[in-house]
């Protein structure tokens, strides 16, 4: 059971996966590994449909909620404040499950992983053009700007604090959240500004959700940045010849890439990123073995 963004999708948008495609992301490889469906719940015909307002379509009927773009609980849209337009926030991801299943058997493994769009939000050039370009052009923002922006994100995490409550409240037994990873080793982040702005947002972010969890035992947090940290610090041992900042795909912030737009045939595997702010088809397999571990870790307790 999955609820999250574009690194957890599992092809809402016409099939398309935010990594070096055809591959899988993380959740398709534990839904596979546990014996489930990897597909996702909803879907639009064509990725033109997204950010526009409209409401996805009915199936596949997969337990992979997530969809690219979403944020834990905002539409993210300049056209639309509609919470049911795609990408649907993980709030609403929720209410779709509850609607549909009403409650969470005692047996599901419930992932929750949000708050990379609510920390971006604003260097999206679409959002914020000022502060976008600004932090593009290595200029800091102002210490007013930046505490805006904390609260901001402050917001967005204890939000998504909420529908983990929200969650166990629905019968939920072992549900893992995801903190982030430090997104400025991401390729989307170029400047020494922007990449010092999202550290300390994802900081602010991390902060603010762990001390809004509630105090479960049923809640399991995961420490995604050891995941990339170890990633980026043994890349040989894994077979990675490209760390931080590098991307797999031939054009810069884009959302995904096919082989045909790869830098090298073998990029999906040699790379840890791609698409401005994902993973590659074998960072993402190695974050599914990292998950299973951690949850078979935690489960042994």
């Amino acid at each position: 059971m999955f609820f999250g963004d574009s690194l957890t999708d599992a092809g809402t948008y016409g099939g398309l996966r935010f990594t070096t495609n055809p591959g899988m992301t993380w959740a398709q490889h534990v839904a596979e590994r546990l014996g489930q469906s990897t597909e996702p719940n909803e879907h639009t015909a064509s990725y033109n449909d997204v950010y526009q307002g409209k409401p996805g379509l009915p199936g596949p009927g997969g337990l992979n909620y997530a969809e690219g773009g979403a944020r834990s609980n905002l539409p993210y849209s300049t056209v639309s404040q509609n919470p049911e337009g795609t990408p649907i926030s993980t709030a609403v991801q929720l209410q779709h499950f509850v609607d549909q299943h009403g409650t969470f058997s005692p047996d599901q493994l419930v992932t929750l992983y949000i708050g990379t769009n609510d920390v971006a939000y604003n260097y999206d050039l679409t959002k914020d053009p000022a502060l976008a370009q600004a932090l593009r052009d290595n200029k800091t923002p102002s210490p007013e700007v930046m505490a805006s922006e904390r609260a901001r994100v402050q917001k967005a995490a204890e939000d998504e604090a909420r529908t983990a409550s929200a969650i166990l409240a629905k019968g939920a037994q072992h549900l893992v959240v995801f903190e982030l990873a430090d997104l400025a080793v991401l390729p989307w982040f170029e400047s020494d500004a922007s990449r010092k702005y999202v550290s300390e947002l994802t900081d602010v972010y991390n902060t603010s959700l762990v001390g809004a969890l509630p105090k479960d035992p049923k809640v399991q947090v995961l420490d995604t940045g050891a995941f990339i940290d170890d990633v980026l610090t043994n890349g040989a041992k894994y077979g990675f010849t490209h760390g931080a900042n590098e991307d797999a795909c031939l054009k810069p912030a884009q959302d995904y890439c096919a082989a045909d737009a790869w830098k090298s045939p073998d990029a999906d595997r040699t790379y840890v990123f791609a698409a401005a702010e994902h993973l590659t088809t074998h960072a993402n397999e190695l974050l599914a073995d990292y998950v299973m571990k951690q949850v078979g870790e935690h489960q042994g307790k």
